[in-house]
């Protein structure tokens, strides 16, 4: 079988949105007589979710006579791209709206309860941490006025439902960088009222992407350094490294890191792959690159020992990256062990191990 005829497969999607249609009414009927809804919506709809993919939520409710039915990742960069394409297919049923992750929609009057704790903006405020060796993160710490140590995990949980409603799932899971929660005895600065967040946020985005647009790759630059070492307990260990893109000066603008981990079994050869082994990621890596957009990646290198190869790309965005891995995992599942993520460090400081600066190369 082909790469791309793995991508023939029956579609998941029009086959809950078919379910979805025979049961609509009954939906309908349940959310509008405020009903069983756990019952007769919520386990069923749950249920059938999760014949699609792990890791999808959701929020239903009645808005003005019209049913709506949010579909969320809750915030799992895995999952958005897929929650996205699932609502893109949604037909058009009369009575009923779909969205695709959480709308910004909390307001001035509304609060977020949690426990004892209100989140609102009356009760949060927040800064900005400023690194000038980092000038392009967006960090920031939300102070709420009755956070302590002692209640920091129900504090935690608290600013991030609140951040998801203030300004949207979509961009509070992946325009910020970092987020962290203090009282305001720890704060040692001036509190910024937490309603103009939204505002600070869309300047550094909109500051970002003026800074970066237009900057590429030259993929000429690429070139390969192959490095063969011995971890401190004498484990050896096979690394390939894209010198001449991690050696660029413009990382930010490849600000989201793939990671894709394969795990082998044992071939009797201290941890590295024998020559079938070897082959099979081969393959695994190059239809990987296949799938990823031509200039919107940057092939960074991959580190081979104790059973398993980890290969980095930086990209552009997420969807795509999200997408192409997700399509090679399903494909050889059965043959190897796969583990991947994506996620977002702007100055590549999970890359480290690919800075030949560390290494003491002759």
């Amino acid at each position: 079988m082909g790469l791309f005829d793995f991508l023939k497969q029956p579609n998941p999607n029009a086959e809950f949105w078919n379910w979805f249609k025979k049961h609509e009414k009954d939906f309908f009927k349940v959310l509008q007589d405020k009903g069983d809804i756990q019952g007769e919506l919520f386990n069923p709809l749950a249920e059938r979710l999760s014949k699609i993919r792990e890791g999808y939520f959701f929020l239903a409710g009645i808005h003005k006579g019209t049913a709506e039915l949010i579909l969320t990742a809750d915030g799992k960069i895995k999952n958005i791209p897929f929650i996205e394409e699932l609502v893109a297919a949604a037909p058009t049923i009369p009575g009923w709206t779909f969205m695709a992750a959480k709308p910004a929609t909390l307001t001035a009057s509304q609060s977020i309860g949690l426990g004892d704790y209100r989140f609102d903006y009356q009760t949060l405020f927040f800064f900005a941490n400023e690194d000038p060796q980092y000038p392009d993160k967006i960090s920031i710490t939300v102070v709420h006025d009755q956070y302590t140590a002692e209640n920091r995990e129900q504090m935690v949980m608290g600013v991030y439902i609140f951040l998801d409603n203030y300004l949207g799932e979509i961009k509070s899971a992946t325009v910020i960088d970092a987020v962290d929660i203090a009282g305001p005895e720890n704060a040692g600065r001036e509190l910024i009222p937490i309603h103009k967040l939204k505002a600070y946020i869309d300047w550094r985005e909109k500051e970002f992407v003026e800074k970066y647009d237009g900057l590429g790759f030259d993929k000429e630059r690429d070139s390969y350094t192959a490095l063969q070492a011995e971890d401190p307990n004498g484990i050896p260990m096979l690394m390939v490294v894209n010198a001449g893109a991690m050696q660029w000066e413009y990382p930010a603008s490849y600000p989201w890191i793939l990671e894709y981990i394969i795990k082998y079994p044992d071939d009797d050869n201290a941890g590295l792959p024998g020559e079938k082994t070897m082959e099979l990621m081969e393959t695994i890596e190059e239809e990987l690159r296949v799938l990823l957009a031509g200039d919107d990646f940057m092939d960074i290198g991959r580190v081979t020992s104790e059973n398993r190869r980890s290969i980095y790309f930086t990209c552009r965005e997420f969807r795509g990256p999200v997408k192409a891995a997700d399509t090679i995992h399903r494909k050889y599942e059965p043959q190897i062990e796969i583990e991947w993520d994506v996620y977002k460090d702007k100055y590549w400081q999970s890359l480290d191990i690919f800075r030949l600066e560390n290494w003491n190369v002759e």
